[in-house]
């Protein structure tokens, strides 16, 4: 199996109280887990917290600090709110990042579930807005695949066009060239630097709903789910497989291009990890709850009951890794074995935990669980 960590800046931010001490607080996290053997460190994006939590403005570049501190982690983000970027802007910062790192990229795309968040940046990227939202982030998508892969692109759509009408171009030095223009009238546009990858970095998306699974297969974007308990993620993992079989042309595994988001905390017992982390871990589900529903943590067939509580006792057993190693290496087995899972990204760090107990959690997992599940 492969590890990562996630983490987001709030979250690691331990006794931190701004923001340049949590930043330091992340770069020493990042080259632990470099050190401990971890494939890859995601950052998220969240912008406007009333509170001050979880706020990464610009996983690109905090990404771009991280890569120069580090020699092999790979530096992803999940995700980069495709909504929420013009995609020529995408497109550039990424391609800068992967040639400043040499190819240690991995790029994650998401619409966006936060009403407040997206309608700032795009009228469309309002989640409540469903096919708008759909349609804009699909757009922008196919839009950084053109830069990446095209030397001149144009494109035409519901809210992009490039070139933008009437773009004019000329300098006496340039030749008559008919692959972007035609007179000074430019008809596509060159956008450098290219990926340091080719013909990019590897392209995931983020997943909740059984619609979203359809949509990453088709687009051949990778798929990472994060709440759903094993039996549902299972289920995802199939219809993902056969859509992407009919897209590529070619059988699918189950698990294939995919990958699982847990939230984590390794101590000697469960009574230890979750007296230190039960806080932490459940603001961040309890603040969710309204936005993605309690549909994501049921298996196929199972209808919870207006009682069910969204609590500890609920969460433990379908959608977290806590307690002593041996409790989350039997929870890691499980996932491996129902859903054929080679691809784990483990979210270390939890608000209000103190930095000592976050970067143990961090070596528990990478001491502890991951040997068991490495040649």
């Amino acid at each position: 199996m492969r590890f990562a960590a996630f983490t987001t800046v709030s979250a690691s931010a331990g006794e931190a109280t701004n923001a340049a001490d949590f930043l330091d607080n992340l770069r020493q996290q990042t080259m632990m887990a470099e050190e401990l053997g971890f494939e890859a460190i995601w950052l998220g994006e969240h912008h406007f917290s009333p509170y001050g939590l979880g706020d990464i403005p610009n996983p690109i570049l905090l990404g771009a600090d991280l890569a120069a501190r580090t020699s092999r982690i790979r530096i992803g983000q999940m995700a980069n709110i495709a909504t929420w970027w013009h995609p020529i802007r995408l497109a550039e910062d990424l391609a800068i990042l992967d040639n400043m790192t040499r190819g240690r990229v991995e790029v994650g795309f998401g619409r966006g579930i936060w009403p407040y968040e997206g309608p700032q940046f795009h009228p469309n990227a309002d989640p409540r807005k469903d096919r708008e939202n759909r349609e804009l982030f699909h757009e922008t998508v196919e839009v950084v695949r053109k830069i990446w892969t095209q030397e001149y692109f144009s494109h035409q759509g519901t809210n992009y066009t490039f070139p933008a009408h009437d773009t004019q171009y000329s300098h006496p030095t340039y030749k008559t060239d008919p692959a972007w223009h035609d007179g000074e009238r430019v008809t596509r546009l060159r956008v450098t630097p290219r990926p340091y990858q080719q013909p990019h970095p590897p392209l995931w998306m983020t997943v909740s709903t059984d619609r979203s699974v359809t949509t990453a297969a088709e687009m051949g974007l990778k798929a990472c789910y994060w709440q759903p308990p094993a039996l549902r993620i299972r289920q995802r993992m199939e219809t993902y497989a056969e859509a992407r079989s009919q897209v590529e042309g070619r059988p699918f595994a189950v698990g294939e291009d995919q990958g699982v988001m847990r939230s984590t905390y390794v101590a000697s017992s469960m009574e230890e990890a979750r007296r230190d982390a039960e806080a932490g871990i459940m603001s961040a589900f309890i603040f969710n709850d309204p936005f993605r529903g309690r549909q994501v943590f049921t298996n196929p067939g199972e209808e919870l009951s207006d009682d069910v509580k969204l609590d500890w006792d609920f969460l433990e057993p379908r959608t977290l890794l806590v307690g002593s190693p041996d409790d989350v290496i039997e929870r890691i087995q499980e996932l491996r074995e129902v859903c054929n899972l080679d691809y784990l990204l483990v979210e270390f760090a939890h608000a209000g935990i103190p930095l000592r107990k976050t970067l143990r959690n961090l070596e528990n997992f990478g001491t502890k669980v991951m040997p068991a599940f490495l040649p």
